[in-house]
């Protein structure tokens, strides 16, 4: 396999890890250590938590975000994290944001933190949700046991400070400025990293730093904020401790994409649609301490297309940093982190069309994902991996599998006011306050914010009638198992997909029509096993007796999810109509937007796979926290980019 997880294939640039005597690691890259020799943990309380006057500054914030210049070992997030466990407001939520050029894999972090024994639970639980090196955004949620609730946030961003802080919107309550010394690491010192560092700093946020370089406090003053010395640790005789003072801000974000108000506190949100995006959503906010209500028309979660019997879950991926590529790289990764007891692993194998060696090949060199989670397979290499013997070989995904959505969307709504039978048919804000209605014109819910997470069910309002949704019917076969077909032992990707046998049946398929029927039809069987016989021939009898199950997917154009604030549209196209002509940004207002109206759809065949991110983007959206995507794939899948492309294409 060509994919094993090495130097030769690292996404990013390694530090170089090296220990000194007295177990200190140091980056040989840079030639400076990673913490004091004189004691790390006292270090990051004394320069960081002290620094910052933590816990005091978090004590009645419901929302508190703390951004690192350089995560390192991950030490100082460990001492926050244990202060914030003992110090916390009940019900608030940290997030903790680190950039970092140079990540330690998971096995060096565990390596480094060992010494520690203090924080050691905490430390095995980090390096259990600790991703490997990738470059992106890396959203996890490290916990010590299961009943904990999600209220510390981690997000890792892996590449250049400068690009990944470029990328990033948050309002952050404190800074840790922790890179290797400027005279040694002076990008990470840079006036470009101040000046998004001002950028991304609420009013009065605190930072602090154990260098007292001139660069470092030149570059804090042209960024807005003034600083005094303080006594250092250790051998260090002074630090820095810095408060913003604001400056000349301006958002990095477009004004057709400007973000919505967000809600004040928690609140109540109706969500329309149980399927998988109703579902995730509901947790997600579940987990920030919202009440939701699930208002659903059929009988049942996940009674439309995402009650698929089992959801293939495989990344789909491109060589090229194209949009679509990176969002569904970062959605597999965030799926796998949050992946649920109801995800059997049993690996998923994409085989060569016939001329996707080379396209494999560098999707594997690009280092989309880390090497634990891909390889490139030759046609022996699969057919010992699928149990069968093929032709040609592939990309091997070890940790894909399926999942059975139905029993997926159980714990996700375990939270959940469930309003089952009922239809939402009009919508109405009055006070600051949503009225769903049923077509009888009856109350179903009343609710801060409304999510509509209905799939094609969006074109009933007419807040939403004219986002461009398509349909797109599916049919897939379960085919009964055999002597031949028993022995698959992982996924197949062919164009259509098949399964290995669970409860003695096999699901292959499946077919992909602009139409909206859901009548299962032996012509599309006939279709699916077709499809299979390229890469397996004869593998089930056309005679069996086989079922089916067929849905209706939403799709959007460009296949990509649509997840955010609706628009209003009419004052949109008044406020952005010049933008047929070119003009700047300068302008135009900020976007306005049906206050409290969210929708979260267009997951299309893969919503196994996107749902989990896209949900807790929605999340943020509707509270303000910080987001967890890069801002340009955020804007990419933002309901309004439709109507953008639409004006500057001249089309309205």
């Amino acid at each position: 396999m060509t994919g094993a997880f090495g130097r030769r294939g690292r996404p990013l640039p390694a530090p170089d890890l090296a220990w000194e005597r007295g177990h200190t690691p140091v980056a040989e890259r840079f030639g400076d250590i990673y913490y004091s020799r004189d004691g790390g943990l006292a270090e990051s309380r004394h320069v960081f938590l002290a620094g910052n006057e933590l816990p005091q500054a978090w004590q009645h914030k419901e929302c508190f975000c703390i951004a690192e210049l350089g995560f390192g070992t991950g030490l100082n997030f460990l001492a926050t994290w244990e202060m914030w466990r003992s110090t916390r407001t009940p019900n608030s939520r940290l997030h903790y944001i680190a950039v970092e050029g140079f990540p330690l894999t998971g096995a060096e972090v565990r390596d480094c933190l060992a010494p520690w024994d203090e924080v050691g639970t905490l430390a095995r639980a980090l390096v259990a949700v600790y991703p490997e090196p990738q470059r992106g955004f890396h959203r996890v949620f490290p916990a010590v046991d299961r009943g904990e609730s999600g209220d510390v946030a981690l997000t890792l961003l892996y590449g250049d400070a400068a690009e990944m802080l470029g990328q990033l919107e948050a309002r952050v309550d404190a800074w840790f400025l922790d890179g290797f010394a400027p005279d040694k690491n002076p990008e990470m010192w840079s006036g470009k990293v101040f000046s998004h560092v001002a950028r991304l700093s609420k009013h009065g946020a605190s930072a602090a730093t154990y260098s007292v370089a001139g660069a470092v406090r030149r570059g804090l003053d042209i960024a807005g904020f003034d600083t005094v010395r303080a006594p250092g640790f250790g051998a260090k005789r002074e630090m820095l401790k810095a408060r913003f003072r604001d400056g000349p801000q301006t958002s990095a974000l477009q004004p057709w994409f400007a973000p919505a108000p967000h809600a004040a506190g928690r609140g109540h949100a109706a969500i329309i649609g149980a399927g998988l995006s109703g579902a995730h959503t509901a947790a997600a906010l579940a987990r920030r301490g919202w009440r939701t209500t699930l208002i659903e028309r059929h009988d049942a979660l996940a009674a439309e297309a995402s009650g698929v019997p089992r959801a293939v879950m495989a990344p789909r991926l491109t060589a090229a940093p194209a949009l679509d590529g990176r969002f569904y790289a970062a959605a597999w990764r965030y799926a796998l982190a949050m992946r649920a007891e109801s995800h059997a692993q049993v690996g998923s194998l994409q085989l060569d069309g016939g001329n996707d060696t080379a396209r494999f090949a560098e999707i594997v060199a690009a280092g989309v994902l880390p090497g634990s989670y891909i390889a490139h397979v030759d046609a022996a290499e699969a057919s010992d991996l699928a149990g069968l013997a093929l032709k040609q070989g592939g990309l091997y995904f070890p940790q894909g599998g399926w999942q059975e959505p139905r029993k997926a969307c159980g714990p996700l709504t375990a939270q959940t006011q469930m309003r089952f039978g009922v239809a939402a048919s009009a919508l109405t804000h009055t006070a600051g306050r949503w009225r769903v209605d049923d077509a009888a014109g009856h109350a179903i819910a009343d609710a801060d914010v409304v999510i509509l997470g209905n799939a094609l069910g969006l074109k009933r309002f007419r807040e939403t009638a004219w986002l461009p949704l398509e349909a797109r019917r599916g049919q897939l076969t379960l085919a009964p198992t055999n002597a031949r077909a028993e022995a698959l032992r992982t996924i197949l990707l062919y164009g259509g997909f098949l399964t290995p046998a669970h409860h003695g049946v096999h699901e292959l398929g499946a077919t992909f029509d602009m139409e909206t029927g859901t009548d299962v039809r032996a012509s599309d069987h006939q279709r699916n096993l077709d499809d299979l016989a390229r890469i397996a021939p004869d593998l089930f009898d056309p005679s069996a007796d086989f079922s089916g199950f067929a849905a209706v997917r939403c799709m959007s154009p460009d296949h990509l999810p649509m997840v955010g604030p609706v628009p209003e549209h009419g004052r949109y196209l008044e406020d952005f109509a010049s933008l047929r002509h070119g003009h700047p940004w300068a302008r135009y207002p900020d976007a306005r937007y049906h206050s409290g109206l969210y929708v979260l759809t267009a997951l299309g065949a893969r919503g196994a796979v996107s749902a989990p991110l896209a949900a807790e983007l929605l999340a943020c959206h509707i509270t303000g926290e910080p987001w967890p995507l890069e801002r340009d794939l955020v804007t990419a899948l933002h309901p309004a980019r439709f109507l953008v492309r639409e004006l500057k294409r001249r089309e309205i």
